[in-house]
């Protein structure tokens, strides 16, 4: 009997230290978690700046004239179309003719 309650309180000390430790481990792995997460945001953060500096119409101009040699247009290269909705972005690439300019 008394190997009984010996071997039973064993058992139960042993889960209690294996609980114990399940619990500080799983806390280190949702500390780990937390820092992952911040420095993702982080770079997240540098990313979209990042994205906002290239894509501002300053930088696209800048890019447009020092690398590709592109010039502003002067005032009588400029045509302006009126009477036209630019194309839906679901459209096909290329010319939109309507049905009565068709014969």
């Amino acid at each position: 009997m008394k190997y009984l309650v010996g071997t039973v309180l064993l058992a139960l000390v042993l889960l209690a230290v294996w609980v114990k430790v399940d619990i500080y481990r799983t806390g280190y792995a949702i500390g780990a978690l937390q820092d992952k997460r911040k420095q993702a945001q982080q770079e997240q953060k540098a990313l979209l700046l990042e994205l906002a500096k290239l894509t501002s119409p300053e930088q696209i101009e800048r890019v447009a004239v020092s690398q590709l040699g592109m010039v502003r247009p002067r005032y009588n290269q400029v045509v302006l179309v009126k009477g036209t909705a630019p194309p839906a972005s679901e459209a096909p690439a290329g010319r939109v003719v309507r049905a009565s300019q068709t014969n």
